[in-house]
C-alpha cells in the first residue's frame, strides 16, 4: 500500500532557500552631490572665499574727471565659511557580530549596518544640498485640523505639499515639524513681528505635536517634538504623496497644523530663537543651493541679507546669483530665459542643469526639438543609451536627473564654482583617529562604530549660477 507523504509530514527536513545577499532598496545615488568637487583642506576656524565685485573708477573720457576719481579702488568681498557637523552611529551586539556571518547569515550584519549608515548620511546630504539651511525635506500640504474628541494622539497621515518630496522619506525615519512663531500661540512675545504664515523661516519654532495642545515651543523635547514615520505612500500615480506618523498629531479646539509647516529629519532643523534673520545665526544643516542662489529673494526669509558674515544686499546678483519665477512658462522657454539672464551678467556660464527626474521626463515629452539626445556607450552591457542635454546659447548643457531635487525647481550651475570643503579625511569618515575602529560599550554587549562629517558647501562665483521655480507648473 503506497505511503502518502505531504509537506507537513516532512517539514522538519525541508530547507528554507534564500538568494545570496539582501538588496538595499534605498536610494543609492546622490546625482548632484557626487558631481561636486571635495576639498579636504578645511582646517582652522573658518574658510575664506574672497571675491572682487567691482573695478576702480578712475577712468573716463574727461581727463580731469578721471584723475579726480583716481583714488577709487576695486571692491573686495569675502564669505567666511564655518563648518557644520553630520554624525552617524552603527551599533550591534557582540553576539550578532560573531554569528551573523557566512554561512549563518545572508549578510554580514556589522559590515552591512555600517555601510547602510554611510549611505543614509550620503542621501541626507544629497537632499540638503538643494536647501536653504533650514533642514527642510518636506512641507505639510493639507491642514491637519484640530481634534477635540481624541485626547491621546493616534497615527496621523500627513499629505506633502510637493508630492516628489516623498523621495526624502522612509519608514522608521524620525522627523520634527517647524512653523512660524505666530501660527500658534507664541512661546514668547513677538507680536511686533509680521506674520509670515510659513515654516521655512529662521524664526520658526518646533511644533509641539504630542501633548495635545498644538502650540509651538522654542526648546526641544523628544516627547513633544519628534514623530516616527511608520508608512510611506510612494505611488504618485495613485494620488497625493503621504506619510503616516506615530504617535500622531493631536491638537485641541482652535489649534491646527497648517499648510506650510516644514518637516525636517530629527536634529537637522534650526535651533529656534524666534528672531534669527539669516543662516549664520542658528542653522545646523549646510547652506545649500537655495541659500547661495537667492538673487532677488535676498533679504527675505529664509534668505537673509547676510551669509557667512557677508551682506549681499549691495549686489544681490553678483553675490547671490539669478532667481526667476517661471510659473506658466513653457519649460524650454523658461530654461532659455534663465540661461540668458545668467549669461547677461557676464560672470560665467552654466555647465550643468539639475532638476527632478519627473520634471525631466515631462520636458522630454514636450520639447524634443530643443532637447537633444546624445548616444553614449555603456561598457558593462555593450548597449547604447541616451544622455539628455539642453542646447543653450553657450552650447550643450547636460542634465543631472536627481530625485532629491525639489520638483518644480531647476538649477543652472557653473559646476567649477562649487566646492564641498571638509576637514581632512573627507565626507562621512570613520571616527578612528585614536586607532580604534569601533567601541565596546561599558554597559552592554554592544559594539558601536561612529562616522562624522565636518564640512560646508561653498561657491566662489555665485553670480554665474541661477535657479527657477514654478518650472513646468
Amino acid at each position: 500500500m503506497p505511503i502518502s507523504s505531504n509537506v507537513t509530514a516532512v517539514n522538519a527536513v525541508l530547507k528554507l532557500l534564500y538568494k545570496k545577499g539582501v538588496p538595499n532598496l534605498s536610494y543609492n545615488k546622490q546625482a548632484l552631490l557626487n558631481k561636486i568637487s571635495v576639498a579636504q583642506d578645511f582646517t582652522g576656524e573658518k574658510a575664506v572665499i574672497a571675491l572682487q565685485t567691482t573695478n576702480p573708477q578712475g577712468f573716463g573720457a574727461n581727463f580731469d574727471r578721471a584723475y579726480a576719481n583716481r583714488a577709487s579702488v576695486e571692491d573686495y568681498k569675502r564669505f567666511q565659511l564655518f563648518r557644520v557637523q553630520h554624525y552617524g552611529f552603527a551599533q550591534v551586539s557582540g553576539e550578532v557580530m560573531r554569528t551573523s556571518v557566512d554561512p549563518g547569515a545572508l549578510v554580514n550584519v556589522w559590515r552591512n549596518r555600517t555601510e547602510s549608515i554611510v549611505r543614509g548620511m550620503q542621501n541626507s546630504a544629497g537632499r540638503l544640498v538643494y536647501g536653504s539651511g533650514t533642514g527642510r525635506i518636506g512641507t505639510v500640504g493639507v491642514t491637519i485640523p484640530a481634534n477635540v474628541t481624541v485626547t491621546v494622539p493616534t497615527a496621523t497621515t500627513i499629505t506633502l505639499q510637493n508630492s516628489a518630496d516623498i523621495a526624502n522619506f522612509e519608514a522608521g525615519m524620525k522627523i520634527s515639524l517647524y512653523d512660524t512663531y505666530d501660527t500658534y500661540p507664541a512661546p514668547v512675545a513677538l507680536a511686533s513681528q509680521a506674520s509670515l504664515g510659513a515654516g521655512e523661516d529662521f524664526r520658526s519654532y518646533y511644533v509641539n505635536v504630542n501633548n495635545g495642545n498644538g502650540v509651538t515651543q522654542a526648546n526641544f523635547t523628544a516627547a513633544n517634538c519628534t514623530l516616527t514615520v511608520t508608512a510611506v505612500t510612494r505611488d504618485l500615480a495613485s494620488g497625493a504623496a503621504t506619510i503616516t506618523v506615530s504617535p500622531g498629531l493631536n491638537s485641541t479646539a482652535g489649534q491646527t497644523i497648517k499648510v506650510g509647516a516644514i518637516i525636517t529629519r530629527d536634529g537637522d532643523g534650526i535651533v529656534p530663537d524666534g528672531v534669527a534673520t539669516s543662516y549664520d545665526t542658528n542653522a545646523r544643516s549646510m547652506a545649500g543651493l537655495k541659500q547661495w542662489i537667492s538673487g532677488s529673494l535676498t533679504g527675505q526669509q529664509p534668505y537673509g541679507n547676510t551669509l557667512f558674515e557677508l551682506t549681499r544686499s549691495a549686489d544681490k546678483v553678483r553675490l547671490g546669483g539669478t532667481v526667476l519665477n517661471v510659473t506658466g512658462q513653457n519649460m524650454v522657454e523658461a530654461l532659455q530665459n534663465l540661461e540668458s539672464n545668467i549669461l547677461f551678467q557676464g560672470m560665467g556660464y552654466p555647465t550643468a542643469i539639475a532638476a527632478n527626474t519627473l520634471d525631466i521626463a515631462q520636458l522630454k515629452k514636450t520639447a524634443l526639438s530643443d532637447v537633444i539626445r546624445i548616444p553614449a556607450q555603456d561598457p558593462k552591457q555593450n548597449l547604447n543609451f541616451q544622455n539628455v542635454v539642453f542646447v543653450g546659447q553657450s552650447g550643450a548643457i547636460p542634465f543631472v536627473e536627481d530625485p532629491f531635487c525639489p520638483r518644480g525647481e531647476v538649477y543652472m550651475l557653473n559646476m567649477p564654482s562649487w566646492t564641498i570643503k571638509t576637514a581632512p579625511g573627507g565626507m562621512f569618515q570613520l571616527v578612528d583617529w585614536d586607532g580604534v575602529n569601533f567601541l565596546r560599550l561599558l554597559d552592554s554587549d554592544d559594539y558601536q562604530a561612529r562616522f562624522a562629517s565636518y564640512f560646508q558647501f561653498g561657491c566662489d562665483n555665485p553670480g554665474s549660477n541661477g535657479y527657477a521655480y514654478g518650472w513646468g507648473l
